[in-house]
């Protein structure tokens, strides 16, 4: 990705943050406001993603019944993307102790506790233990995907299965950048922040 590239993704991003053309109703929004409190407070790395919307609307276009989540927080997405298909399980990976104390008791709170799932610990240490069953939607909004991570996500999709990676505004290894562009194994669709991937058969 060249520099230009990076620029307009930011300069993209940032026209985002503060046009919004359409407002959706967003019933989870105590919790992206408790995200930011928290994240002042302990100067942590708690951030809910932008639009709960996005990854929520994915999920329902595609029917997700098994979903995999990396970043956690406080629970804000794990939650919205449960929402959007009642019959969806979300897996969601937190490694922080106190993120993971705070999103299991905001899930429980709303009754989701039966079908969102906070794991707690690495990523890199639970994906390659998980089964290859066929996941339907992979997101990502941990601090910035990692070649590890995306590997894993791809081999736990079903075949047409979506990726949703966010943070890329932040840096990752451009060989991560590389494997979400491959075209031997994504279509691919980069906006802002974010890639939306979708697993080739």
């Amino acid at each position: 990705m060249t520099r230009m590239n990076r620029l307009r993704g930011v300069a993209v991003a940032a026209i985002a943050a503060v046009t919004n053309p359409l407002e959706v109703p967003d019933d989870l929004r105590d919790v992206q406001v408790l995200t930011r409190r928290h994240r002042r407070t302990h100067r942590c790395g708690a951030v809910a993603y932008g639009e709960g919307s996005l990854p929520a609307t994915l999920a329902a276009a595609v029917d997700a019944r098994r979903i995999i989540e990396v970043g956690t927080a406080l629970g804000y997405t794990a939650m919205s993307m449960a929402r959007a298909v009642p019959a969806a399980t979300v897996e969601t990976i937190e490694l922080a102790d106190e993120h993971v104390r705070i999103a299991r008791a905001q899930i429980a709170a709303r009754g989701l506790a039966g079908r969102v799932i906070v794991r707690h610990g690495a990523a890199e240490t639970i994906l390659p233990a998980l089964d290859t069953a066929g996941y339907d939607l992979a997101f990502f909004d941990g601090f910035t995907p990692t070649v590890a991570v995306l590997r894993e996500f791809h081999r736990l999709l079903r075949p047409g299965g979506v990726v949703v990676a966010g943070n890329l505004i932040l840096g990752p290894d451009p060989r991560a950048t590389r494997y979400l562009a491959d075209t031997a194994r994504w279509r691919t669709h980069s906006f802002g922040e974010t890639a939306l991937c979708v697993k080739i058969p």
